[in-house]
């Protein structure tokens, strides 16, 4: 497995923390997805154990952010979270999460499947260049993934997800959508993207029966990179280019006033729930986000639940150092918070955070760290 070298992806939120009531923290996107209901935020906080094992050449530079003006309880914060990171991954190795051929070693097999399920759910499962294998389900703001080892080759694929279930399907292609020869001075064999159908065994149930996945066959895709030889360095990566993308955040003063986050997080970091607001005073929206990480029988799995609502549902005063928070449904509840002088924030929550195939979050449950930011981290 590759780290990528960069700082942990954490720590932009804590660069300048205005109010830290303990160790609470959300991330900055590191990349976008297309889905128009998901946040990049919440794409981000899904993949929070896999920082730092992504293949290299899909990841973006991360620039170092750790600076030494950071007020003391910031830079404490900022190494509880790089060792928190840092563990999550650790333990995905060690449940065999993250282990799979490098493509230096080979060609490159990148499966795609849409798959149908039960209670409105949409379901797609693909794997990546590590040999890991990821079944997504999404529903209205909602999210759950399971990630797993797996293998995939030319002739289809197969993945365990421990007791919910198995994927094991061949894979039949009825049209070529892309081939590319080698360029110039470089051999090989062609890289080609085909769909087609996979059949096989196609069978997942849900904790709780929340989702049931079941059928003889899919319609998919498959793309074959194969690994070419060639003169310069730079052309022998298998994978497409990739442009390096350097998140930003806008930073102008009139947007800090009227713009702030709030993250808390459980102890451990196995849950932990986020609210923003944007622009209040001119039309602007607030977002609450919650999520809880697990990781059982070879599984890793993230759920998560986002809405939007109101720039009245998420009121705070920077100055004071105080917040309150009532997200609309599916949330449940209302939350404050206020700074201390000394000593760690006070939160108050009784907001609960509906998942899929999971307990609700109890915000108000033991363990949280909470701060406030003044900016929009979504």
């Amino acid at each position: 497995m590759q780290k990528v070298e960069g700082s942990n992806p954490f720590s932009r939120f804590f660069e300048n923390a205005l109010h830290v009531g303990g160790s609470g923290s959300a991330r900055e996107p590191e990349t976008k997805w297309n889905h128009p209901r998901i946040s990049p935020l919440f794409q981000a906080l899904m993949r929070i154990s896999a920082w730092n094992g992504r293949d290299a050449r899909r990841s973006a530079a991360v620039p170092c952010c750790a600076h030494s003006a950071y007020p003391v309880a910031v830079r404490r914060v900022f190494l509880l979270l790089a060792v928190i990171a840092v563990a999550t991954a650790l333990l995905a190795v060690l449940t065999g999460v993250a282990s799979g051929a490098g493509p230096e070693q080979g060609t490159i097999v990148l499966v795609k499947l849409e798959l149908k399920a039960s209670n409105g759910l949409h379901v797609r499962l693909e794997n990546s260049e590590d040999g890991t294998v990821t079944l997504e389900l999404r529903k209205e703001g909602q999210i759950a993934t399971y990630k797993v080892p797996g293998e995939a080759t030319e002739g289809g694929l197969k993945a365990r997800f421990g007791r919910l279930g198995l994927i094991d399907v061949a894979f039949t292609p009825t049209k070529t959508l892309n081939s590319t020869e080698p360029g110039k001075g470089c051999t090989g064999a062609p890289r080609t993207l085909r769909e087609g159908v996979f059949t096989g065994t196609i069978d997942f149930t849900g904790e709780r029966e929340f989702v049931r996945i079941e059928g003889p066959q899919a319609i998919g895709s498959m793309s074959v990179i194969s690994r070419w030889e060639c003169p310069e360095t730079e052309a022998m990566d298998p994978v497409a280019r990739v442009s390096r993308r350097l998140a930003t955040i806008s930073r102008d003063e009139k947007g800090e006033r009227e713009s702030a986050t709030l993250a808390a997080v459980r102890r451990g970091f196995s849950s932990y729930f986020v609210a923003g607001v944007a622009h209040r005073h001119s039309g602007g929206k607030s977002i609450f986000l919650g999520a809880k990480i697990e990781i059982r029988e070879g599984m890793v799995i993230r759920r998560a639940t986002e809405v939007r609502g109101p720039a009245s549902a998420f009121d705070f005063d920077l100055a004071a150092g105080t917040a309150s928070l009532r997200p609309p449904a599916p949330f449940t509840g209302h939350a404050s918070f206020a700074v201390r002088p000394h000593g760690r924030g006070l939160w108050r929550s009784t907001i609960r955070v509906p998942l899929l195939g999971a307990n609700p979050i109890d915000t108000g449950g033991p363990g949280f760290r909470v701060t406030l930011r003044p900016e929009y981290q979504f």
